[in-house]
């Protein structure tokens, strides 16, 4: 018995709308993309549907796919940085970068860590003009921004133009374009298939017990899979207790 060498063909964004059309009930199996002249309409309501969908289960366990390594350029003085527009949040730690490694930044030497401040405690800074090497920074996220993209305030100001790089978790890639493959990896398709289904068969306002077994079948996929899809690097353990200066001393 012959077995095919290459990889299962990865489907494009609108491959997997129309099964899960398929699946819903909404559309006969040998319906094709563009079978007919509402396929347009059905397949842009089916690209926001899932837009919307990666976008929300991103913050889910299939979070570690989202998340990326970026480097921020530091300016001397500077303390208030505009996060890129793709940019949904800080994950963690930074590392900074001192500028004698320049323009390294993966096999570098003395990097420090940059640890997340609260807004309460960056308020409480009496000296927000210190000039140093960043310990701290502060994100804010009130789309104060017109693009809506973060903004990070750094403490102390760095000294030098050095870099710190930060794990951040990405905002999906867009799925309005239906000869694109969708963002996300190739076993999460039969999930993506049953979201969808469930999705449009809420829209279409289909009975409650077909559409409770959808979302059963839906949540079925997505156990399967999202043990798979976290990271299984060892936890951290961090010990934290008060002191006199973290000002929860008892």
């Amino acid at each position: 018995m012959a077995i095919n060498a290459n990889p299962a063909v990865f489907a494009t964004i609108d491959e997997v709308i129309l099964d899960a059309y398929k699946k819903a009930g909404i559309l006969n199996i040998a319906y094709g993309i563009g079978s007919d002249s509402q396929w347009a309409e059905k397949a842009a309501h089916g690209r926001r549907t899932l837009n919307r969908l990666l976008s929300a289960f991103s913050t889910e366990r299939f979070f570690e796919y989202f998340v990326n390594l970026d480097v921020l350029d530091l300016t001397a003085g500077l303390g208030l940085y505009n996060i890129d527009a793709d940019v949904l949040n800080i994950v963690d730690d930074g590392s900074y970068i001192p500028a004698s490694n320049d323009p390294e930044e993966e096999e570098t030497r003395g990097e420090t860590p940059v640890r997340p401040l609260s807004a309460f405690r960056w308020n409480q800074l009496s000296a927000k003009d210190s000039q140093g090497t960043p310990a701290h920074y502060y994100v804010e996220r009130n789309n104060s921004q017109v693009a809506g993209n973060l903004v990070m305030r750094l403490w102390p100001l760095p000294s030098e133009a050095g870099k710190i790089r930060f794990r951040t978790h990405r905002i999906p890639g867009s799925s309005s374009v239906g000869s694109d493959n969708p963002d996300f990896k190739r076993h999460w398709e039969h999930w993506a298939v049953l979201a969808l289904a469930y999705e449009f068969m809420t829209d279409s306002s289909m009975p409650l017990d077909e559409r409770q077994l959808a979302r059963s079948d839906r949540d079925r996929a997505w156990e399967l899979i999202k043990s798979y899809d976290t990271n299984n690097t060892p936890p951290d353990v961090v010990f934290v207790h008060s002191t006199p200066w973290s000002g929860r001393y008892l």
